[in-house]
């Protein structure tokens, strides 16, 4: 893996690897066949009746965290809110909002350090400072790290327009991390700031196990997305779409939402099941289902960007012409989606001979894995933030031009 000597602010348009890669694809035409009836058994197309509620409460978040109109507009259009119902489509509305505020949270943050606009995604250093500070506000969040005592430089810190801005919990419910000397960690922007309410409600309701595991996750996509950035930062492309897909593994952030998906259900699985070999597997074909159908569906607005890793342009800068890498990446989705259900089969299969009194649990939560998957889909396909609309075929397929 190259690194960068000096570290300082670059522009993927003087890439000129990348920039010939982009040119040879943008324009031509691709053909995405109907990717939820690959899924026929898997649950799909629901809607969480607070959806509307939600969207209130996301949207006057977005409100308060930008300062300006084209920013509150750029997060707008996501319709976070959309997205955590469709993925979460019969939970209650406080499960709901929790996994919004999250799902709001990660976009933000993959956004800082992915987007070609954005300052963060072109500076090394300072995206590394970044990921320092917000793996530290998020454990603290999570009530597992004690910090020692640190003068504040000012009197009004991110932090403590943070607490004002995002909190609604009443005062006697706002947990506190541990108990002692509690100084807040200085949020590293507002938008990241809003880990804080989502850390207070996880904190309330998990064990200090579960939140070590899920804390762990997070530093682990915030390690690889410093490998991905020094990736693109230096010109490199993935020498093949398995290579890619073992860094994109972390970087899709589907192994977050493993958690999020016992978050919003208020289950935790048992640590013995979900370190048995089987839950493993259910985990990852999750984790490549997702960033399989988001690759494909999101190889246009990834373009558009500047960015070429996808599955998409790796496999096309590999010798692939573009009408190839389609049905090779359909071919993969469907061995996911088969290893995913002989593996669920065989941990539902081990829970009913070793503990049936967590059977109901565990199929909830393997179907919950079902439907963000299927959800993934379907919202690439519908949201403004891909763009896919003018491309849809009354079969369902697309023809996208990229």
């Amino acid at each position: 893996m190259s690194t960068i000597q000096q570290s300082g602010p670059q522009s993927l348009s003087n890439n000129e690897a990348h920039a010939k890669l982009i040119a040879e694809l943008q324009g031509q035409p691709m053909h995405v066949p109907d990717m939820l009836s690959l899924f026929p058994n898997w649950p799909s197309c629901g809607r969480n009746k607070f959806y509307n509620r939600l969207k209130v409460e996301i949207d006057d978040i977005v409100q308060r965290v930008y300062p300006d109109d084209v920013s509150r507009k750029k997060a707008a259009k996501n319709n976070f809110a959309f997205f955590t119902s469709i993925w979460y489509p019969d939970i209650d509305f406080e499960h709901l909002y929790t996994g919004g505020i999250f799902s709001y949270w990660i976009f933000a943050v993959d956004d800082l350090m992915d987007a070609n606009d954005e300052a963060l995604a072109l500076d090394l250093a300072a995206a590394t400072r970044y990921r320092q500070q917000t793996i530290r506000f998020c454990r603290y969040w999570l009530g597992l790290d004690m910090l020692p005592v640190q003068p504040s430089e000012t009197k009004t810190t991110i932090g403590s327009i943070v607490s004002r801005l995002f909190s609604r919990l009443p005062p006697s419910q706002t947990a506190k991390p541990k108990s002692g000397p509690e100084p807040e960690p200085e949020a590293p922007n507002l938008p990241t700031g809003v880990f804080k309410e989502f850390g207070q409600r996880v904190a309330r309701h998990h064990s200090i196990t579960f939140r070590e595991r899920f804390a762990k996750e997070i530093q682990d996509y915030l390690d690889h997305c410093e490998i991905e950035q020094r990736e693109r930062l230096t010109g490199e492309t993935s020498p093949d779409v398995d290579s890619y897909l073992r860094i994109r593994y972390y970087t899709s952030a589907v192994r977050l939402y493993c958690y999020i998906t016992q978050i919003c259900y208020g289950i935790e699985i048992p640590t013995w099941v979900q370190d048995s070999p089987e839950m493993k597997v259910v985990w990852d074909e999750t984790d490549y289902v997702i960033i399989i159908g988001n690759d494909i569906l999101s190889a246009k607005k990834e373009l558009a960007a500047g960015c070429v890793h996808n599955a998409v342009p790796v496999m096309f800068h590999q010798g692939q012409p573009l009408s190839a890498v389609i049905p090779l990446l359909i071919k993969r989705l469907e061995e996911s989606r088969d290893r995913f259900d002989d593996a669920a089969f065989k941990v539902l299969e081990m829970c009913k001979s070793s503990d049936s009194e967590i059977l109901p649990a565990v199929v909830q939560y393997i179907d919950g894995l079902r439907t963000i998957a299927t959800g993934t889909i379907e919202f690439c396909k519908i949201s403004p933030r891909y763009g896919l609309e003018p491309y849809f075929n009354p079969d369902g397929t697309m023809d996208v031009v990229l």
